[in-house]
């Protein structure tokens, strides 16, 4: 039986989603660990501004991940390190203090993580994970923050309420450019590429998103107006949601369907009062996410020059990108 034939099954015995968190999708050779898992996941991507504030604003996304999760996230990668290295207690003053490293206008990376025990051998992919990147003064491309969690917590509550509050805290803080937060694969810090094994599955559950932060700014450059996708939730700063019509034509569109919230610096489209997976094998793509994506089309980045993920030998990379991000159209 295929994964995605698996994957359907096992959501619909357990009556939901969560049954993803102890599941994963394995590499050819089962003894290579989870090539990736599933969860709940946001990205967004940052204005130009002052880095010294960038970084302060950084740090306080850290520090506020850990805060949401302080029984699980142990982790912190700091600055110029390959490994995570385990901490107790608080870690705001490591976080600024390895932030406070080097200048400001060189830049910064760092994350924070933590282990959920599935049950694996070789597993290398945290579920809880909070990365970001202040690009270099100069640089064109925007910087970005990610985070990821599993569907549930330790006693089963559903984290779909926690990451639409965050969400929403974090783009007030930053007032991004864009970004999303929905269903997502989580994969091993820096292993992106896995996503080979992936494909399959995101084009049979349009839901998933992909973590291809990184891919994405490559491709964009300096083109800081137009979108990855849609998600359930859809963050557009006010930039684009001008250049869509304002904040009234929105709400004439969209509503009551999607809910709109408003922000100090934007919008951010909910499509439906959960994520969805979807399952286009049943002809189940969400409808509110086909509104989402139909309306936020023309601010929509599809200039691609390579594509945000690997691909079988015998596929385009720039098609096959510009197929999934096209999926609710």
């Amino acid at each position: 039986m295929a994964t995605t034939d698996t994957i359907a099954e096992l959501v619909a015995a357990n009556g939901g989603a969560a049954v993803l968190d102890r599941i994963h999708l394995p590499y050819a050779n089962p003894n290579g660990g989870p090539a990736a898992k599933f969860g709940l996941g946001a990205e967004l991507y940052l204005p130009d501004i002052d880095r010294k504030l960038l970084r302060e604003q950084a740090a306080e996304f850290l520090h506020d991940f850990w805060s949401t999760f302080p029984q699980q996230v142990n982790e912190f990668l700091r600055r110029d390190t390959k490994r995570a290295k385990r901490f107790k207690g608080d870690p705001r003053t490591a976080i600024e203090e390895d932030i406070a490293r080097q200048a400001p206008e060189t830049g910064y990376s760092g994350g924070l993580f933590g282990d959920v025990d599935i049950g694996l051998q070789n597993d290398d992919v945290p579920p809880y994970q909070a990365k970001l990147l202040v690009s270099r003064s100069g640089d064109a491309r925007p910087s970005f923050v990610q985070a990821y969690m599993p569907l549930a917590s330790p006693i089963e509550d559903l984290h779909i309420s926690v990451l639409r509050e965050r969400f929403l805290v974090w783009c007030q803080r930053f007032r991004p450019l864009h970004g999303s937060a929905g269903f997502s694969l989580i994969v091993c810090p820096g292993m992106e590429q896995n996503s080979v094994y992936a494909l399959q599955l995101m084009t049979r559950f349009p839901g998933f998103d992909f973590p291809s932060t990184v891919g994405f700014t490559r491709e964009v450059g300096d083109v800081h107006d137009r979108i990855k996708s849609v998600s359930w939730l859809t963050a557009l700063g006010d930039d684009l949601v001008a250049q869509l019509g304002g904040l009234a034509t929105m709400r004439q569109a969209l509503e009551p369907a999607c809910t709109l919230h408003s922000y100090d610096g934007g919008v951010v489209i909910q499509a439906g009062p959960t994520p969805r997976l979807g399952d286009t094998h049943a002809n189940d793509i969400p409808a509110e996410y086909r509104l989402a994506a139909r309306f936020t089309r023309p601010v929509r980045f599809e200039d691609y020059d390579e594509g945000l993920f690997r691909v079988p030998k015998d596929l385009n990379k720039r098609e096959e990108t510009l197929s999934w991000v096209r999926r609710f159209d």
